[in-house]
């Protein structure tokens, strides 16, 4: 972490060197950066414009479909569910059901037994458990384990579209 931060604070030096950077800028980016803190966007904000280049690096040497990042909502140890399920949700969830089923396969094509499919989303009003007060844990969020054939079939509900946030400093 250390030689990570010091390459980090190296890196900021040499933009503002580049840029010529005055005071009345660095003002205004660290005032900007201080938003992302006070606003608690520090995890959105790095998900949105860094988390791509550290799945560039996982992705090195791999073959096959190309990860997605996790996203800030991301929450480890989601309940575990067979290949035929529906995610956990409260008893009055909101929402249009949604049924999501695939395939794992492997290189050649062939079915992956026991494969583990992570899905997790918001609520119909773009609310994700973990992060929101008035859902409870665990709520539409599983680990769900692929049949002998790598197939799964989720049923859940639609989730409201994803959008970064316009009210605060990651938006802006």
């Amino acid at each position: 972490v250390s030689a990570i931060a010091k390459d980090v604070l190296e890196a900021l030096a040499g933009v503002i060197d580049k840029h010529g950077i005055t005071y009345p800028e660095y003002r205004v980016l660290k005032q900007w950066l201080i938003d992302i803190g006070q606003f608690g966007e520090w995890p959105l904000w790095l998900d949105v414009f860094l988390e791509h280049n550290v799945e560039e690096v996982a992705y090195r040497g791999q073959h096959g479909t190309k990860g997605s990042i996790e996203g800030p909502y991301y929450v480890a140890d989601a309940k575990t569910l067979p290949s035929k399920c529906e995610l956990p949700m409260r008893d009055n969830e909101v929402g249009s059901k949604l049924v999501f089923e695939g395939q794992v396969r492997d290189l050649d094509g062939n079915g992956l037994d026991g494969a583990t499919v992570e899905l997790w989303h918001a609520d119909d009003e773009g609310y994700y458990s973990h992060f929101a007060p008035h859902i409870p844990d665990g709520n539409l969020r599983g680990t769900i384990v692929a049949d002998g054939e790598g197939r799964f079939e989720i049923t859940t509900i639609q989730p409201a579209p994803y959008q970064i946030p316009t009210d605060g400093p990651t938006g802006w």
